[in-house]
């Protein structure tokens, strides 16, 4: 593909990662709560759950996906089914705001592998990031197209929507703001946990709607 090509996919990969939505609040919420390092792990593995979604679109599959109808039942349910979890997990963890100092952030390998499998199940569960690959990243892969660019298309859109996800983590979780946060934990735990449940039944609604 020409350099020209190429920026424009860059572009609507970009614009794709900076829509709002789930993935935002999921990485927000464990950058928040769980501290910088778990949102950039989110961000991360939001990031590599993307790049499997374009690899799928390269190849075809997410076309098959969203044309058999009980794939696409299944995994909207799945998605939803999860959003439903992170809600009222939410809502009942007790959660320790890290207080930041320098060169010592609290780390735990365990908190930063479930982060990093949040992050990849949000984006692999949601049917709207096939839906949008599909009708535009889709456009940029040709029948004659090689394997190496293909490659090149999903790293690039993963590395993308990565680098943006923890941006958001850093600045959410910056040290200026913990002393707020911590005084509104509670509060901000209400919201962003009502908040995935709002989406959750709203997602449950619509499934059931369109079942109808």
């Amino acid at each position: 593909m020409s350099t020209s090509v190429w920026l424009q996919l860059f572009f609507i990969c970009l614009v794709g990662a900076m829509s709002p939505g789930p993935s935002l609040a999921v990485v927000g919420a464990n950058a928040i709560s769980k501290g910088r390092l778990n949102g950039i792990s989110t961000g991360i593995g939001h990031g590599l759950g993307i790049t499997l979604w374009a690899f799928l679109t390269a190849v075809g599959i997410a076309k098959i996906i969203i044309e058999t109808n009980i794939v696409l039942i299944l995994a909207q349910s799945l998605g939803a089914s999860f959003l439903l979890y992170l809600g009222i997990r939410t809502l009942i963890e007790k959660t320790d705001l890290p207080t930041f100092h320098k060169n010592k952030n609290p780390i735990s390998s365990h908190l930063i592998s479930r982060a990093a499998g949040e992050g990849f199940l949000i984006s692999l569960l949601n049917p709207k990031i096939a839906l949008f690959f599909l009708a535009i990243f889709s456009h940029f892969v040709k029948p004659n197209s090689e394997w190496s660019e293909i490659a090149a298309m999903g790293i690039m859109a993963g590395i993308i929507d990565a680098v943006w996800y923890s941006f958001i983590a850093i600045i959410v979780s910056n040290s200026g703001m913990i002393p707020f946060i911590k005084i509104h934990e509670s509060l901000i735990n209400r919201v962003i946990g009502g908040f995935f449940i709002f989406v959750s039944f709203y997602l449950f609604i619509t499934l059931t709607i369109n079942l109808l």
